[in-house]
């Protein structure tokens, strides 16, 4: 089926397109420190940063309330008998025309390339041991180019096979015509592969499977494949719909280092919240699911594109139009955080993936090119909601941390030397408890000679203006983020000392420092390589672990449920 252009029509286009987001990104990073010297763009900064923070409030309460929510459907799913509930389903739907249980086949593409086997291991015994492994066929997707990769693909399948529905390798040519080395272009092979191998030779009904993206770390949920199931056989538009599961980098979240446990773990808060919260545009990410047709309907992954996840999403809708659409799967699925043979490697490896992460702003001119292109079967309003989503995504990823970071701390005291920000938005009206800091009385004496006063460098109480009280508000829902992150980790192993305890939780006052040098700051080097045409090489990460990651079963013990499957889907 025809789908809309990657790329633009020219050399030209394709520069001017890739440059768009950094320089969106570029102008609301530096909008407070220039936005407030003119009387005229200080006022519209002082409504858009009241706008933004108001937002920001909102979106922060939001996320708690939706986190809470989520991990109460996790533990009603964990719980739940998915063939028993399949059963009462079908006898409260007589007229329904519904396949048998043991119908649908799972396809799992595990793309991989230099992977450790016992981490390779890991993922295809989670696998084996769902309840329904006979309904599963895992798909080794190795690539050509790297060495050894037939004997291990043959060790495994000679390990696991019989345990599952069934299982084999496809190896990835390498310097295909057009073909990005990456995850995509490793599955769109093993995909055409298993597609030649079951449906042509095998002459099965593509109709009946789903395929799953998996990474080659992933450790699935026991009942995760039963509930898919469910979900395939009971869906109102199975042929347009993707699957998503609650993802957290918890396999081996104990033994990397201290200060990037906080994005490491906020991510899976992040998405958790993603996934409940009703205005919000949902996106596969990472380990995904979707009916074989719709896959097999739009071509597979584009082989030259990096961040696939986003973008098979994209294409699905552009090609397929407003019926496309994500499920949660709430059950968690547990992903290796990047962790090498020591700290200093660990931390410039964790950036290096965050840049990869980052590099998702390539399809911010392929959304907006597509969202118009004539040939497109989405409507005009949800093209562009697509667009504007993936642009604010990516965009917000590196200017947001200068937003909140010193979007009230440099205008106004940009405003204390002069600038004419408006006296409304300047004016500290709310006296609330804590460090009141005052950088600009340390050069004089009397300021470190009266600590503990306004005269000083620093007092006990902060006085803030409106938007100054908006962000103080959010230390409620920062304080349940930091509690919900850690009911979502596996039970501390006994390697992680009392003392390693109090330093993970220390590092939180630190998370300015931390997001920029781990979250911002990628994200400006990914879309500075993306405007200079440089590209970027994909790199696998490096994921080791300590120790053998625990059972996938979240501590929701405390967590109060009172509502059904049926209920919390309604």
């Amino acid at each position: 089926m025809p789908t809309p252009s990657v790329e633009a029509s020219t050399d030209w286009g394709v520069r001017i397109g890739n440059t768009v987001p950094l320089v969106i990104s570029l102008f609301l990073a530096s909008v407070v420190f220039w936005m407030p010297l003119t009387r005229t763009t200080a006022s519209w900064l002082a409504v858009a940063l009241t706008i933004f923070f108001t937002y920001w409030v909102l979106r922060s309460y939001s996320v708690a309330v939706a986190v809470w929510i989520g991990l109460r459907r996790i533990r009603q799913w964990e719980r739940t008998d998915w063939p028993a509930h399949f059963q009462a389903w079908r006898s409260k739907h007589p007229g329904a025309e519904v396949e048998a249980w043991d119908w649908p086949r799972h396809i799992v593409i595990i793309p991989n390339y230099k992977e450790d086997e016992d981490s390779l291991s890991g993922t295809v015994e989670a696998i084996a041991e769902q309840a329904n492994a006979q309904q599963v066929i895992v798909v080794l997707a190795m690539e050509a180019r790297e060495p050894g990769a037939n004997e291990k693909a043959a060790r495994l399948v000679e390990r696991y096979q019989a345990k599952l529905g069934g299982m084999f390798a496809t190896f990835h040519p390498h310097g295909l015509p057009g073909d990005t080395p990456g995850k995509g272009s490793n599955e769109a092979w093993a995909a055409r592969e298993a597609f030649s191998r079951l449906i042509e030779d095998g002459r099965d009904d593509i109709r009946r499977y789903t395929i799953t993206s998996c990474d080659a770390d992933a450790l699935f949920h026991q009942r995760h494949f039963a509930a898919l199931n469910y979900m395939f056989l009971t869906a109102r538009d199975r042929y347009r719909t993707f699957w998503q599961p609650t993802i957290f980098n918890s396999n081996n979240i104990w033994d990397i280092p201290a200060p990037l446990r906080i994005p490491d773990g906020l991510s899976g808060i992040n998405r958790t919240a993603n996934l409940v919260l009703p205005l919000s545009l949902k996106f596969p990410t990472s380990c995904y699911s979707l009916s074989w047709e719709m896959l097999h309907t739009v071509d597979y992954w584009d082989e030259e594109v990096i961040p696939e996840d986003w973008h098979i999403y994209m294409k699905c809708c552009y090609s397929l139009g407003d019926r496309v659409h994500v499920e949660p799967l709430y059950l968690p699925l547990g992903n290796d955080c990047v962790l090498t043979e020591n700290y200093r490697k660990t931390l410039f490896a964790h950036y290096e993936q965050s840049k990869r992460h980052a590099w998702g702003a390539s399809d911010i001119p392929y959304a907006w090119r597509a969202a118009f292109a004539k040939d497109t079967k989405l409507s005009r309003a949800r093209g562009i909601l697509i667009a504007a989503t993936v642009t604010k995504v990516h965009t917000l990823w590196f200017s947001q941390w200068y937003l909140v970071t010193l979007g009230i701390l440099v205008p106004t005291k940009l405003a204390a030397l002069g600038a004419p920000m408006p006296h409304w938005w300047t004016h500290k009206a709310f006296q609330v408890p804590g460090p009141g800091w005052h950088p600009e009385n340390a050069m004089t004496l009397s300021g470190w000679l009266n600590i503990g006063t306004k005269a000083g460098v620093i007092e006990p109480w902060m006085w803030l203006n409106l938007v100054g009280l908006f962000v103080a508000l959010c230390i409620i829902p920062l304080f349940a983020m930091i509690a919900f992150e850690g009911r979502t980790r596996p039970p501390r192993p006994a390697h992680v000392t009392a003392r390693h305890l109090v330093v993970q939780y220390a590092m939180w006052p630190a998370m300015m420092i931390i997001t920029f040098f781990w979250a911002s700051l990628p994200a400006l080097h990914a879309q500075w390589r993306l405007a200079s045409g440089r590209g970027l090489v994909y790199q696998v990460a490096e994921k080791n672990r300590r120790s053998a990651p625990a059972a996938l079963v979240l501590q929701t013990a405390d967590i109060p449920t009172t509502m059904s499957p049926q209920q919390e889907n309604a």
